[in-house]
């Protein structure tokens, strides 16, 4: 099987209305501060929390010019129909959460009182998570460590695209990473061990937004290999700096550009139905985070040495993954059923 990249860059996803500050009269002298400025104050936030901020406040604003009404600041009334209209089209109560997360932040940063706290908005949304319900967004399938063996086996070492995704594949399973931190994964983050194993020291997470660091540790194993498969990956793409996951021209030729958290996405869920026969949207990146801790759970890991993995604080969120898989095992009904 050979996949091409796309092509694709990341980078600022300017869709819809900004999120960021702009003054007035700024001194030429202070312009590239001002940018310092913005780029600091985006930086509070993940990028793709940022991706789904401005594109969640662009689909408000675009709403909003559509029927002539303010945008910021946006009358509590004016929210509530945006919600309304909102349901009617079928959206999740959980995406209409996040949406008005955006609409809160950007009339934070304008220093605007903000509608969403109102209780006409705040009622609204209740009756609508009343009437439609509130059930959780389709989870993606973990993929086993099975699935992942044959993933990797159909993944050609004789290319650069298929020892990439052999590595990728392997260490996003075994490092239970998430697909933003395996595109900004870096070489300079990488402490490869004298036992063959690795320590990928990640310096933000979702659950470490203030940058103080996590030291994920990476088993070799004598299965999958993960450590194996990144070293043989990066000494065929004569990587010794910067991303460690690139993009690859279709033409064979390695870029400088990190693969997208989009794109590895992508690659997984190709792969996944060629090879596993899934469905499309049963497949995610996050199928691999997921498939870790599934497995461990499987093999009776202890549930602190999963944790010390994944990164995660709260064993509240392992436990729900377990659940989830773990639902028919023990089953109450299970003797007389």
């Amino acid at each position: 099987m050979h996949i091409e990249d796309d092509g694709s860059t990341t980078g600022h996803d300017d869709t819809g209305g900004s999120l960021f500050v702009e003054y007035n009269g700024i001194p030429v002298a202070l312009q590239a501060t001002l940018e310092a400025a913005n780029d600091y104050l985006g930086a509070k936030l993940a990028d793709s929390t940022r991706r789904s901020y401005r594109n969640d406040f662009g689909i408000f604003t675009s709403w909003c010019a559509g029927y002539g009404l303010e945008t910021t600041p946006a009358m509590p009334d004016t929210v509530a129909l945006f919600l309304a209209h909102q349901a009617q089209a079928g959206i999740a109560v959980v995406t209409l959460s996040r949406r008005l997360a955006a609409i809160r932040y950007a009339h934070r940063l304008q220093t605007l009182p903000s509608p969403t706290e109102h209780v006409l908005v705040r009622d609204t949304l209740a009756g609508i998570a009343r009437r439609h319900g509130s059930l959780p967004r389709n989870q993606k399938q973990p993929l086993s460590d099975l699935e992942v063996a044959l993933l990797l086996r159909d993944c050609s070492t004789d290319t650069l695209i298929g020892l990439r995704d052999r590595a990728l594949i392997a260490l996003g399973f075994a490092g239970a990473f998430r697909a933003s931190e395996l595109e900004t994964l870096t070489v300079e983050r990488l402490r490869f061990q004298p036992d063959g194993h690795l320590v990928a020291l990640l310096p933000r997470s979702k659950n470490d937004p203030t940058g103080k660091g996590f030291e994920k540790p990476i088993f070799n194993g004598d299965r999958l290999t993960p450590v194996d498969a990144l070293r043989a990956w990066l000494v065929m793409a004569s990587i010794e700096n910067g991303p460690v996951f690139r993009q690859v021209h279709r033409s064979g030729r390695l870029q400088s550009a990190p693969l997208s958290a989009q794109s590895i996405c992508r690659m997984l869920q190709q792969r996944a139905v060629v090879v596993l026969g899934k469905q499309k949207a049963e497949i995610g990146a996050h199928s691999l985070r997921s498939g870790f801790i599934t497995t461990a759970g499987d093999h009776g890991e202890d549930l602190a040495r999963i944790m010390e993995v994944t990164g995660q604080t709260d064993p509240r969120t392992v436990l729900r993954y377990l659940r989830r898989t773990n639902r028919f095992k023990g089953h109450a009904g299970r003797g007389f059923l």
